[in-house]
Formats: structure tokens, sequence, C-alpha cells
């Protein structure tokens, strides 16, 4: 019964994975439609997505290539997403994304708030549209539906 629970556990571990990735998936999607507005740091016509980044930092591996990544410099807790733009004094936008109704692990907080003391904005976000409205206020547009 126990090895039944387990499973259990770690099929809805991988169910709450597949529901964050469609969320960030969204947020890419509605980033590749929204223009950032015309400032000296970007490129003329440049899309949000052109500077938004994936950290793909999470996921099970492999041992040895969990030790490679970490030799390489892989750190637990680091966010999902980062737009390295300056805006509002802040040195660039850390976003952790979580599946609706989750929450950061205690690494994932540490990250935001050592990136926040670090000069970022550093955030999450557990739906994709609380997402886009945080970046759309960072760069100074419309958020999705509003």
């Amino acid at each position: 019964m126990q090895i039944v629970a387990q499973r259990a556990a770690v099929l809805h571990n991988a169910d709450m994975q597949h529901i964050e990735h469609q969320h960030q998936v969204a947020l890419i999607e509605w980033a590749r439609r929204t223009a950032i507005p015309p400032a000296l740091d970007v490129q003329a016509g440049a899309m949000l997505a052109d500077y938004l980044l994936a950290i793909p930092n999470g996921g099970r591996r492999r041992m040895l290539e969990a030790v490679r990544l970490k030799a390489e410099g892989v750190k637990p807790g680091v966010s999902d997403l980062l737009l390295p733009l300056c805006r509002n004094g802040r040195a660039g936008f850390w976003l952790e994304m979580k599946a609706p109704g989750k929450k950061p692990a205690p690494e994932q907080r540490a990250w935001i708030e050592r990136m926040r003391l670090a000069g970022y904005c550093a955030e999450w976000a557990d739906d994709w549209t609380k997402a886009a409205g945080m970046l759309a206020g960072y760069i100074g547009v419309r958020s999705p539906g509003g």
C-alpha cells in the first residue's frame, strides 16, 4: 500500500510540473507578442521574448550529469526566468514559475531574496497571467486582459 501511495505522489508531482510547464509556455507565447517600449538599451522593434530567457535548472538528472552541472555552476533554487533589462532602478527581473496553488521551495525563496538584495526585481507567480502582469509592469506595458 505504501508503494502505491508513493507512486501516486510521484505522478501528482509530474502532473504539477507539467502544469507549471504549460503556464511558462503560455507566458513565453505572450512575451513573443509583447513589444518592449522604445528605449536606449533595446533594439528597435524588440519583443519581450527577445530578452526573456529560461534557466533550465530543475528536473531529474542522472547522478553523473548532476555532478557535471554542479561543477559548471548550476545552483539549486535559481529562478526559472530572467529578464536582463534594467528598469525602475532594478538590475533585471528574476521570475520563479509555480503550478497554480503551489509556492516556492525554501531554496527558491532564498534565491529570490538574494537577488532582491543584489538589486534585482525578483518575484514568483503560480499563474502565467500573474507573471505577465508583473513583467508588463516592469517594462511599462499593459498586462494581458488589462
